[in-house]
């Protein structure tokens, strides 16, 4: 009787010290993607992905001329290969200064699966291209100037 339940206990502290453990390592796959991106999507134009740590940031699109255009706060977790993705407030740049409003979070997660180290591909076909970091990229802030990604 006594060797079952320390067979039980011993199975409850294993799990116990691993969950934490598969919990880092999910952490630690989603800091690698976090930072700023220069990313290029099939039929748009060039945008700039900001993946904050935390699984908040911002993703930016930009006219040919490189003047921002549009851009939406997100909310993005990986999970495994995957990574799911929502959308929240709306960044624009009216009259050459950025205007933001927040409506609440969508409805709608858009799931992407990670192809390799570079590549998102979106459920529908949509891929999406990871270029290269921007090490210099500053989030814009309300009311200030538009920035011009300098294409």
């Amino acid at each position: 009787m006594l060797w079952p339940m320390c067979q039980a206990y011993g199975l409850i502290l294993m799990l116990f010290l691993l969950l934490p453990l598969a919990a880092a390592a999910a952490e630690s796959s989603q800091r690698q993607w976090a930072g700023n991106w220069l990313v290029v999507s099939e039929g748009d134009e060039q945008l700039v992905w900001q993946l904050l740590p935390d699984g908040s940031g911002f993703a930016y699109g930009f006219q040919p001329n490189g003047q921002l255009s549009h851009g939406f706060a997100i909310s993005w977790k990986l999970k495994g290969d995957r990574v799911q993705v929502r959308t929240g407030a709306s960044v624009r740049c009216n009259g050459g200064v950025v205007a933001v409003a927040f409506t609440g979070w969508s409805p709608v997660t858009l799931n992407f699966a990670i192809i390799d180290g570079r590549h998102w591909l979106q459920e529908g076909g949509v891929l999406l291209s990871f270029q290269r970091r921007l090490s210099s990229w500053n989030t814009p802030r309300a009311g200030k100037e538009c920035p011009n990604l300098g294409v």
